[in-house]
């Protein structure tokens, strides 16, 4: 990666920081929040039919080899079920003790996030590259992408993996468009400006695969007005999957969560 952006540039709120540079409580955050990510993959892979548990020691595929007319024990009802059951409960029991620790925990006050210009965030949990969707490090929802600068273009890598499946074994289409939407945003920084995201035009060109380490590029065009245009491109193993158009408006009094585009 390139060196980071200077202080005076505006996109940074997206960039990723080097670690050495965090405090230790924002380190140990972030591994939180990646356990978490690993728990929610590993929750979402779980397999709750009977593959690898103890098979039924009856055959009950004939289904007339009955003296009261029962129909035959459906999945439920085999052997290894009820010990399947019992330790996802258990395990859910002991989700739900973290989650309550953790949610007793203070919390980010909303009042410094909503309406905040993402260029002028006045604590580090309200950077983008902490709480965004896409690429926020303290964000358990987010891949996460990891970007930063490389002059005017921005740069990014994601590793998608199940839980962002779409169609088998590629990523889906929404993610796609949604990690182009965040590099633009910040992309369209060189500007000297921000706006909203007012159309985004994607264009896919190939599948875009999962386990795969994907990178982005974008960078601004050209600017109209309040109209700030920017472009994006995707990329797995040295192949173009997708292509990017953006068209950002600034808002009325020119901040990020002020006034509106009208």
């Amino acid at each position: 990666m390139t060196e980071a952006a200077p202080k005076d540039d505006v996109r940074r709120a997206w960039l990723d920081e080097d670690e050495a540079n965090l405090s230790a409580a924002r380190v140990a955050k972030h591994r939180l929040v990646e356990q978490v990510r690993r728990l929610v993959d590993a929750a979402f892979q779980l397999d709750s039919g009977d593959a690898g548990y103890p098979p039924s020691d009856t055959d009950n595929t004939d289904d007339t080899d009955s003296t009261d007319g029962a129909a035959p024990p459906s999945d439920s009802d085999q052997p290894g079920d009820t010990d399947r059951a019992a330790h996802f409960m258990a395990l859910a029991a002991e989700a739900e003790a973290l989650a309550d620790r953790v949610g007793a925990l203070p919390r980010i006050p909303r009042a410094e996030v909503d309406g905040v210009n993402a260029s002028q965030a006045r604590r580090h949990d309200t950077l983008l590259v902490e709480r965004s969707t896409i690429n926020g490090r303290g964000n358990p929802l987010a891949p996460p992408m990891r970007m930063w600068a490389d002059g005017e273009v921005i740069r990014g890598e994601v590793f998608f993996t199940a839980p962002y499946e779409g169609p088998a074994g590629r990523v889906h289409g929404a993610w796609v468009a949604a990690c182009f939407d965040e590099i633009l945003g910040c992309a369209q920084g060189a500007s000297g400006a921000f706006g909203y995201t007012g159309t985004l035009t994607i264009t896919l060109r190939r599948a875009t695969p999962l386990y795969t380490k994907i990178t982005y590029e974008a960078g601004f065009s050209h600017r109209e007005g309040r109209k700030i245009h920017g472009w994006g491109r995707c990329y797995a193993d040295g192949k173009l999957t997708a292509e990017a158009t953006g068209v950002f408006v600034i808002p009325v009094l020119g901040r990020i969560g002020h006034g509106t585009r009208e």
